[in-house]
C-alpha cells in the first residue's frame, strides 16, 4: 500500500500538482480511477485537510454494463464519503453527428463535463498511467507530431492533472487487490478496433517480443527527457501570443505578426490559440497544423480550413482565428456587424421588401429579424444627419427599388464613378467577410445595387461630399416635381459575431466569394 501512495505523493510534490481549492477525480469504475480516488483521498486526509474532493462519472451510452459501472462507483464513493456527480452522454450520437471516432467524441464530451463540474477554480485528476503515456506518444508519432507530441501526457495540462503517470498498470492492479478496492472490467479494452487498444494489445507486445526491449520504458523515458525543453518553448510561445492578442474577448492574432515568428514558435502559438478557442485539439493531426501554418503566409484575402468536429481555422481581414461552425451567435441571429453592415438570419436571406411599401415615418423590422428601418420624406434639409446607416435619395427610386440581400449577378456603380463591377468583387474589395456577404441587407433595383449601407451608393447621397456632387450632377437635370427627397435609415444592435456560424470550405483550399 505505502509503495504506490508514496510514489504518487512524491510525483505530486515534484510537479506541484497539489494542493488546489477543489479537486475533482474522474472515476470510470475501472481499476486505475478507483485506485486514484483512494490514493488522493489518503493524501488529502493526511496533508491537505482543507482541500475539497469530489468524484465525477460519465455514462457514455456505449456499453450495456455502463449502468453497473455507475452503480459500483456510487457505492464506493459512499463508502469513502466522497460526493459524486454523474452525467449520461450519448457518445455514439455525438460521434456520428460530428464525424469523429467514438474515442475522440467520448474524450471531448468527458472533459467538457469535468470542466463544468470542477468549476472555474477546480482541478480535475484523471488516472492515466505509464502504459497510457507510452501509447499516447506512439499514436502521436504516427499522426506526425512535433516535439510537443513526444512529451505525451503532461503532469499538468491546464486544469487537468495526471498523478498516476509515475505508476505501472501492474502496480495499480496489485494495489487494488491488496486494498480490496472494487473495480469493473471494461470489455471494450480488448477491442483492437480502438487505436489505443491496438497499440496496447498488438503492437507493443510485438515490439517487446521482436527486440527484447520494453517500449513503455523507452517511450516514457523519451517523454521525461523532452519535457523541460518543451515547457520552455511553450512558455516562450505563450509570451509571444499574449503580446499579439489585443482583446481577450476576441481570440484573433495578426497573420503578419505570426509570420514573423520562427516556425517552431509560430506552430506552438497557433496550437495554444486553438486550445484557448476550442478547449481540446487532440484530434488535429499534422496535416491540419501544416495547413493552419500556411494560413499565416498571407495577410490579405480570406481563407478557411475545415477541421474535425465542425470547427475551422480562418484568416479574415489579416487576422487568424479559430471558430466553431455552430455557436451561440449563429446564422439565425441578426444585427449590425462592424465591417459587414446589417446582417439578417440565413433563413430570411431570400426575403425582400419593396421600398414603396414602407410606411412613412414608422420604424419597422425586416421580416422577423433584429434589423429595423424607417423611411421618411425630407421636409427641411436641416433634418438630415449624415452617417453610414442613412441614405438620401430622389423619389424616382421608390417605384421599383427593394430591400434585400445580394443575388447572383448583382452589380454596383458607385456615385461619381463610371465603372460598373460585380457586387461580389466589390464586397471583396471593401473586405466584407465572406461568411456575411449573403446575409447583408442592401437596396437594389433589378440587379443594380443602389445602396450598400456603410460601403457605397449609386444614387442619392450619404454625406456632405456626395450631396454636393449629387446636387451638381443630378438636380440640374430634374424637374421641380422630381426633386422630392426621401431618407432611409437602418437600425440594429451591434452584434458580437466572434466565433459565429461560418460556411467552411474544403480542407486546405482558399476561398473567396
Amino acid at each position: 500500500m505505502e509503495d504506490l501512495i508514496n510514489l504518487v505523493e512524491q510525483y505530486i510534490e515534484k510537479h506541484r500538482l497539489l494542493p488546489v481549492r477543489q479537486l475533482l477525480v474522474g472515476v470510470s469504475g475501472g481499476a486505475d480511477s478507483m485506485a486514484l480516488l483512494f490514493v488522493l483521498k489518503d493524501i488529502r486526509d493526511r496533508k491537505y485537510p482543507d482541500m475539497k474532493i469530489l468524484a465525477a462519472h460519465v455514462n457514455h451510452g456505449i456499453r450495456k454494463e455502463a449502468a453497473e459501472d455507475e452503480k459500483l462507483v456510487g457505492e464506493y464513493c459512499d463508502k469513502l464519503g466522497i460526493p459524486l456527480v454523474t452525467k449520461h452522454i450519448d457518445v455514439p450520437a455525438i460521434a456520428e453527428e460530428k464525424g469523429i471516432s467514438l474515442e475522440t467524441a467520448g474524450r471531448i464530451a468527458r472533459y467538457d463535463f469535468f470542466r463544468s463540474a470542477a468549476g472555474d477554480s477546480g482541478v480535475t485528476a484523471v488516472a492515466h498511467h505509464m502504459e497510457d503515456q507510452a501509447e499516447s506518444i506512439a499514436m502521436h508519432i504516427f499522426r506526425g507530431c512535433g516535439m510537443e507530441g513526444l512529451v505525451g501526457i503532461r503532469p499538468r495540462n491546464g486544469n487537468v492533472i495526471h498523478p498516476f503517470l509515475c505508476a505501472h498498470k501492474k502496480d495499480i492492479l496489485d494495489f487494488c487487490k491488496k486494498m480490496s478496492i472494487p473495480f469493473c472490467n471494461d470489455v471494450t479494452n480488448a477491442d483492437i478496433t480502438y487505436d489505443r487498444n491496438f497499440w496496447r494489445n498488438e503492437i507493443f507486445p510485438s515490439i517487446e517480443k521482436g527486440t527484447n526491449r520494453n517500449p513503455v520504458a523507452a517511450l516514457t523515458g523519451l517523454s521525461e527527457r523532452i519535457y523541460e525543453e518543451n515547457v520552455y518553448l511553450d512558455e516562450l510561445a505563450e509570451e509571444k501570443l499574449d503580446q499579439m492578442i489585443a482583446d481577450t474577448r476576441d481570440l484573433s492574432v495578426p497573420a503578419d505578426e505570426l509570420r514573423a515568428l520562427p516556425p517552431v514558435i509560430r506552430r506552438r502559438a497557433l496550437k495554444l490559440l486553438a486550445v484557448w478557442s476550442f478547449g481540446n485539439v487532440v484530434d488535429l493531426e499534422a496535416c491540419h497544423w501544416d495547413a493552419i501554418m500556411d494560413l499565416t503566409e498571407k495577410s490579405s484575402g480570406s481563407s478557411y480550413i475545415d477541421l474535425p468536429g465542425d470547427r475551422i481555422a480562418a484568416r479574415e481581414g489579416g487576422m487568424i482565428r479559430f471558430l466553431f461552425k455552430e455557436s451561440a451567435f449563429d446564422g439565425e441571429k441578426s444585427g449590425y456587424v462592424e465591417g459587414a453592415g446589417f446582417v439578417v438570419p440565413e433563413t430570411m436571406a431570400e426575403e425582400e421588401i419593396a421600398l414603396r411599401d414602407l410606411p412613412l415615418g414608422e420604424k419597422i423590422n425586416f421580416s422577423q429579424s433584429f434589423v429595423s428601418m424607417r423611411l421618411r420624406s425630407i421636409e427641411k434639409e436641416a433634418e438630415v444627419v449624415y452617417n453610414d446607416t442613412t441614405w438620401i435619395f430622389p423619389s424616382t427610386v421608390l417605384e421599383h427599388a427593394v430591400i434585400r440581400t445580394r443575388r447572383q449577378g448583382d452589380t454596383i456603380c458607385r456615385a461619381g464613378n463610371t465603372c460598373t463591377k460585380e457586387l461580389r468583387r466589390f464586397m471583396n474589395e471593401v473586405h466584407i467577410l465572406p461568411r456575411y456577404r449573403d446575409r447583408v441587407l442592401l437596396v437594389a433595383e433589378g440587379q443594380e445595387t443602389l445602396w450598400l449601407p456603410a460601403f457605397g451608393h449609386a444614387v442619392g447621397y450619404t454625406d456632405a461630399l456626395s450631396e454636393a456632387r449629387y446636387r451638381e450632377t443630378t438636380l440640374e437635370n430634374e424637374s421641380a416635381g422630381e426633386r422630392t427627397l426621401y431618407v432611409l435609415e437602418f437600425f440594429g444592435e451591434t452584434a458580437d459575431m466572434k466565433g459565429d456560424q461560418v460556411d467552411g470550405t474544403d480542407f486546405g483550399c482558399d476561398h473567396q466569394s
